[in-house]
């Protein structure tokens, strides 16, 4: 058998998974949602092993959409990090088995810390598990088999614990109306930060290449590549007035159309007029703005109309 045959096999084998464990879900799960949306502590997933790593995926998910989340290894909870939790907080212990000793072992000693108060959630594979049996509430994750050749590690389980995780995220932010802004303010760094919050005028260069309409092509081509913007903006002598833009691509479609092209000006090049934003607008409106025209500039004015920058399609992404 080639490998990829057997990769579309387990593909299969857990996509079945998925498929049972989904028929399966019903008012639990919105039970699980709403007890997470009304809680006024926080959310903390604990597990060992797969389970735990797998819990960590989920409780990043919840904390990239503003929900107060973390994870606790069972191991150490037993062992002093018990001190972590607080009153109000809910507590997802995540175990297939429902009868992991460590797992079992944090569910007593946090009963006895807090007899009451602190809400309690069995992501599980045994409904009939002890686990199951000393939760307030039981998300019953059972699949038939694991999708590996022993049928024993942790595959097919993991998979949908992951994959319930991913709708209880979904399910939170259309009960928050949570929206790309909000997103962004849980993600400012990186390039979904740099998109959605940061403005235009924060990016853009304000160094900007300036021609004549006169100048010699020679020139405008000597200032294109002085300045590294791929573009040079072009002046009207007596007005003083921007008239137009000459890019890096006029050049070259336009080279072989202009007779004589050493005595040809930047008035033979350029393109009358240009697509311009102003600073204050979002980097996504500039992205969107030179997607949905095919180019690579944007021309940066001020809430007075004046020229200020220079953007491109590099410094939005």
């Amino acid at each position: 058998m080639a490998y990829y045959e057997l990769a579309q096999d387990i593909f299969e084998s857990e996509k079945q998974a998925l498929d049972e464990v989904s028929q399966r879900l019903d008012e639990h799960f919105d039970d699980l949602v709403n007890m997470i949306n009304e809680t006024t502590g926080r959310v903390i997933f604990i597990g060992i092993g797969k389970s735990e790593i797998i819990a960590e995926k989920i409780s990043a998910s919840l904390s990239s959409i503003g929900q107060s989340s973390f994870t606790i290894d069972a191991a150490t909870a037993f062992h002093g990090d018990l001190g972590r939790l607080a009153k109000n907080d809910t507590v997802l212990l995540v175990s297939n088995s429902g009868e992991t000793q460590e797992v079992v072992q944090t569910l007593f000693a946090m009963k006895t810390i807090f007899p009451n108060g602190i809400s309690t959630v069995a992501l599980t594979g045994n409904p009939n598990s002890t686990l199951a049996k000393n939760t307030d509430l039981v998300i019953n994750l059972s699949v038939k088999k694991e999708a590996d050749v022993t049928g024993l590690a942790p595959t097919s389980s993991t998979t949908a614990t992951l994959v319930l995780g991913d709708a209880l995220l979904v399910a939170l932010e259309k009960i928050r109306s949570f929206d790309k802004k909000q997103f962004a303010q849980y993600h400012p760094g990186g390039s979904i930060g740099k998109m959605l919050l940061q403005q235009v005028k924060h990016v853009m260069h304000t160094k900007i290449p300036y021609v004549e309409e006169d100048t010699k092509i020679n020139d405008v081509i000597y200032t294109i590549s002085n300045f590294g913007l791929g573009i040079t903006l072009v002046r009207d002598i007596e007005t003083n007035q921007i008239t137009g833009i000459v890019t890096d691509g006029d050049i070259r479609k336009k080279f072989l159309d202009v007779p004589a092209v050493k005595r040809s000006t930047a008035r033979d090049y350029m393109t009358r007029g240009f697509v311009s934003i102003n600073q204050e607008k979002r980097n996504r409106d500039a992205w969107r703005m030179m997607a949905s025209r095919n180019i690579s500039n944007l021309i940066v004015r001020d809430n007075d109309d004046h020229v200020v920058g220079v953007i491109t399609i590099h410094d939005v992404l």
